[in-house]
């Protein structure tokens, strides 16, 4: 074994191995309070760990030429590939046999308590005796990125894996089993075996991480989804991220009782059978997604291209009593350019997300891919009223609320959206649900300025229904209609 930096041979490596720590997880920022609710759950990303893999992914994309990608099977690495792979168009394998953490009985220094979001620091044990936990450990790990390299010769070969997997690997490969490691969150490791030798190129790279960049600057990064876009998608795509990065993610199952009253009213008109496979489009907090799940559906994948609203729903996720909540998985994507096969669900669920986009024929589109043929599309969305002014108006005031909203559409709009898509329409419905304007400008911590502005519109419309919302008095409170459209299509 050779440790060495500076020269390499010119020889051609026989094979070059990118071991890529995962991006911070919800048990890595919450630490104490996973331990409460569900201390031997495998958990997902922050928001800052999302916008981690982003960064990452399009990093590797500009810098790098990765042959294949394993990922070990904890869902941190699972996430933080699947997110690579998806930039690149490369498959990910996830490699069950890779061991995901250091065994329980092995004692971890302090300085692995989160002193610092990303940073992540592994002392080994001063003897390794291949009967203890660490050296079973250490076997079991070598043994599988071994037959990786084996299976894989020639290429470049990228493996994501936690941090202490990062350090025992280079500590087994450098040839120095008393090295104290420090590995960050998507930091990339090189090492290399060229001549018969294996040597260490570079560790803890994290050059893709800008130094300095404010959260939401960061966060917009993740609008820059491919080439392919356009500038409408990319900046809808943008909005939404920053709209709901103000918005902090609630700890614990706090879903309040109206708002679980209208999912399970989505779902009474859905009538979807059990045991299916269903994606929840715009997951938000994840509650629709668990209570899909809560109903008997086999599979539910909640998308959202929010990372704050991702925090939350995986948050949510890990303090659900239910044991359907492990069914459930969220994954940061847009809604036009999802990273599933053809025909991947029986069902996808589209909830108030079509208004946030100039282009919702391209999500509709997509998701007419997804679907298995007799496969079920629900949508349901904002509806208009049908006169152009109140419609204009009533737009004027949904951007006030939600800077990320574009357009509400008429029925018939809707209606001719999903038949372009090439979908057939089983049924429909006009739900209309009383909300309190206070509470509704609650939900998305409208500003002060932003809540005046809307007040003083309904106010000033409330005998001409100017909007459409039948807006009106109740004692001191000002309630509105929220009308929404329910649309059950099918897939021929």
């Amino acid at each position: 074994m050779l440790l060495s930096v500076d020269h390499l041979s010119p020889t051609p490596p026989e094979v070059r191995l990118l071991l890529i720590c995962h991006a911070e997880g919800v048990q890595n920022r919450y630490s104490n309070l996973v331990q409460q609710i569900a201390p031997t759950a495998d958990s997902g990303l922050t928001a800052f760990g999302w916008e981690q893999t982003s960064q990452l992914a399009h990093w590797l994309a500009t810098h790098e030429s990765i042959d294949v990608l394993y990922s070990a099977p904890l869902l941190q690495s699972r996430l933080t590939a699947q997110r690579i792979g998806q930039t690149l168009g490369l498959p990910v394998t996830i490699d069950d046999r890779i061991p995901g953490r250091f065994p329980p009985d092995l004692t971890l220094p302090a300085a692995w308590e989160r002193s610092q979001r990303t940073i992540m620091h592994f002392d080994p044990p001063p003897v390794i005796a291949p009967e203890s936990p660490y050296g079973i450990y250490l076997h079991s790990l070598i043994e599988e990125i071994e037959a990786i390299v084996q299976a894989n010769w020639g290429k470049t070969v990228a493996l994501v894996l936690s941090g202490n997997g990062v350090a025992t690997t280079v500590r087994h490969f450098a040839g120095g089993h008393a090295l104290s490691i420090t590995v960050s969150h998507t930091a990339i490791t090189e090492l290399r075996r060229q001549d018969g030798l294996w040597t260490l190129v570079y560790a803890n790279r994290r050059e893709h991480l800008p130094v300095g960049t404010a959260p939401v600057q960061r966060q917009r990064m993740i609008a820059t989804e491919s080439a392919d876009d356009g500038g409408e998608v990319a900046q809808d795509i943008a909005h939404v991220v920053a709209t709901y990065a103000r918005i902090p993610p609630q700890v614990g199952e706090h879903v309040n009782t109206q708002r679980r009253q209208r999912l399970q009213h989505l779902l009474r008109f859905a009538q979807l059978p059990k045991d299916i496979s269903v994606l929840d489009v715009g997951a938000g907090i994840g509650d629709l997604s668990l209570l899909l799940a809560e109903e008997g559906a086999r599979e539910v994948v909640g998308i959202d291209i929010s990372p704050t609203m991702l925090e939350a729903a995986e948050l949510m996720r890990l303090s659900s009593r239910s044991p359907a909540a492990a069914r459930v998985s969220f994954r940061l994507a847009p809604a036009h350019a999802l990273p599933f096969r053809d025909e991947r669900f029986d069902a996808i669920i589209c909830r108030l997300v079509l208004h946030h986009s100039h282009k919702p024929q391209l999500i509709l589109n997509e998701l007419a891919r997804l679907l298995k043929h007799g496969g079920v599309l629900i949508v349901a969305d904002l509806l208009s009223a049908d006169d152009p002014v109140k419609r204009a108006t009533q737009n004027a005031i949904e951007e006030k609320r939600n800077p990320s909203h574009v357009a509400v559409f008429s029925a018939e709009q809707y209606r001719k959206q999903i038949a372009s898509a090439g979908l057939v329409i089983e049924a429909e419905q006009i739900a209309t649900f009383e909300r309190e304007l206070d509470e509704w400008l609650d939900d998305m911590q409208t500003e002060p300025g932003a809540r005046t502005v809307v007040r003083e519109m309904i106010e000033a419309g409330l005998e001409t229904d100017a909007a459409g919302l039948h807006a009106r008095r109740q004692a001191r409170t000002l309630v509105f209609d929220q009308r929404l459209f329910y649309v059950k299509a099918v897939k021929p």
